[in-house]
This record gives C-alpha cells, structure tokens and sequence, in this order.
C-alpha cells in the first residue's frame, strides 16, 4: 500500500503530493508547486527526513501553479522520471507566460516537453509493484490527467474533481461540458472508497461526491 504526504504551497493554496512506498522507501512527487524557497526546503526536508527516495515527477497538467517548482524537482532529484500529456504543451502558454498573464512579477523556470514522457489515456506506470494507470480528464486544462493507484485506493485528480465541486473551466481551452463529461466516464465508475486527493483543498472519496456533489448529479 502506498501512502501519501500533503503540502499545500503558493498564493493560491496548491496542493502538492509525496506518493511513497514505505517498505522501499521510493517515492513519486506528484504537481510541485513550491514557488518559494521555504517551500521548496519543506518538500526537500520532508523527502531526506523520511529517507526517500524520489523515482518519478507526475504532471496532471500544466498550469503555472502545479509546475511553479518542476524545475527545482529535476535539478534537485535529475534521475526523475517524470510524466505529462502532450496537449497542454501543445495548447497552454508557457507557464511562465501564464504568470505574465496574470500580472504577477515573479521567475518561473519551464520544463520544456522533451524532458516528460508523455502519457494518454490508459497508459500505466509501474511504481514498486503498483499500477498507476493514466485518466484522461479534459476540461479545467485541455491536457489534464489524473493517475489511479487501484490497490491503494488513490486518486490524484489534480484540479479536475474536489471536495463538493469540480475545476473551474475558465482559463485557456477550459469546457465546462467536457469537463463534466470526463468525471462522469472517468471516475464515477471507481469504488467509493477510493480516496480522491485534489490539487486544491481537502481530500474526499468518490462515494461522498457521488452523493453530495451536485455538479455530479
């Protein structure tokens, strides 16, 4: 079973994942947001504190707020092997354009696609013995995705499904109907057990939105 660690970083209150197996002591980092170099101490810290040691970088997408520290990621730990979908370089500003967007006057460092393995619906990732499969969710993000560990009951969902509601749907390519349309085909078929960590907010579990959520209904 794997287990997780939840840090929460920037202006917007992002939530960056450590997914990590606790006999082997490898570990995946998942949507760093750390835009400040306390932030990025917490997530190093936390890393060597627990004697892990990092394997993968998975990108659910490309907004400047869930990659802000990728690049800090892959200088730090350079035998990552990360992942994304190609959409988003196709379709989304750079991130640090999409900060320039948004007015806000602060270097962002941007990964360039080649150094991501890019991944599609249903591709796998094997992470000490456990199948990560890939969940093609457009609609926040044109190239959003989400990764599902089926034996540890986990769901990164990135910023597609949270707690009571679902992503917005108005930045670049954003579609509110796509959207819906993807967490319905994508998530509602898993158990209700699993337990859905989103790149905003606090964690809940498919059942609760399946009977709460009225975006699901």
């Amino acid at each position: 079973m794997l287990k997780i660690k939840q840090f929460t970083f920037g202006p917007v209150q992002e939530n960056t994942y450590v997914l990590y197996d606790e006999a082997s002591r490898e570990a995946a980092i998942v949507d760093p947001g750390c835009m400040r170099h306390s932030e990025e101490d917490q997530l190093k810290d936390f890393i060597e504190e627990q004697g892990l040691e990092p394997k993968l970088l998975l990108c659910t997408h490309q907004h400047f707020d869930h990659v802000w520290g990728a690049a800090y990621v892959l200088r730090t730990w350079p035998g990552l092997a990360a992942y994304a979908n190609r959409i988003d370089f196709e379709k989304l500003p750079l991130p640090s354009d999409q900060l320039k967007g948004y007015g806000i006057p602060l270097p962002l460092e941007d990964v360039p696609e080649s150094r991501y393995t890019l991944v599609e619906q249903d591709d796998t990732i094997q992470f000490r013995g456990e199948t990560l499969r890939v969940l093609f969710v457009p609609g926040h993000a044109p190239g959003h995705i989400a990764f599902y560990a089926a034996d540890s009951g986990i769901l990164l969902s990135g910023d597609t499904l949270l707690l009571g509601t679902i992503g917005r749907t108005d930045f670049w390519y954003g579609d509110y109907d796509q959207l819906l349309a993807a967490i319905k085909a994508q998530y509602m078929p898993l158990p209700d057990e699993t337990i859905v960590f989103s790149g905003h907010g606090p964690e809940t579990t498919i059942g609760h939105e399946r009977r709460h959520n009225s975006f699901l209904r």
